[in-house]
């Protein structure tokens, strides 16, 4: 170890602040210990009308005990033939929705590749 004295202090001023920094970042957590999970699960047969086209009532999802003041964490899960499961990358594309009296509701251009697709899974955590 390096016993140059500026080493030590500038040791110990980090230690300091880091201790009081931490302290500041707490008190913004709040840890959620009832916390519900929600899994839609979706094959072709229910998101593709018989016309072929997007069934948008997979876009309207009904979750009674879902409070306005507590926003949920929404997370669409895709799987193609022959594939496996993925998701967008919040990165590059964020998932568009509201809720209000206990309906969310997602924008469908959260939907973006549905009719190359074979299963749609909606994970909804409130």
């Amino acid at each position: 170890m390096n016993k140059h004295p500026l080493f030590l202090l500038l040791l110990i001023i980090q230690f300091v602040l880091s201790g009081v920094f931490a302290q500041e970042t707490e008190s913004i957590v709040k840890e959620y210990t009832s916390l519900k999970k929600r899994v839609f699960n979706y094959t072709k047969i229910d998101f593709i009308t018989s016309e072929g086209e997007f069934n948008e009532s997979i876009c309207t999802l009904a979750i009674p005990e879902l409070k306005e003041d507590s926003p949920p964490y929404v997370a669409i899960y895709y799987k193609r033939d022959q594939s496996v499961w993925f998701t967008e990358s919040l990165y590059r594309k964020r998932l568009r929705f509201s809720f209000k009296d206990g309906i969310l509701k997602l924008d469908r251009s959260n939907f973006w590749d549905w009719f190359e697709l074979a299963e749609i899974k909606i994970v909804v955590i409130y």
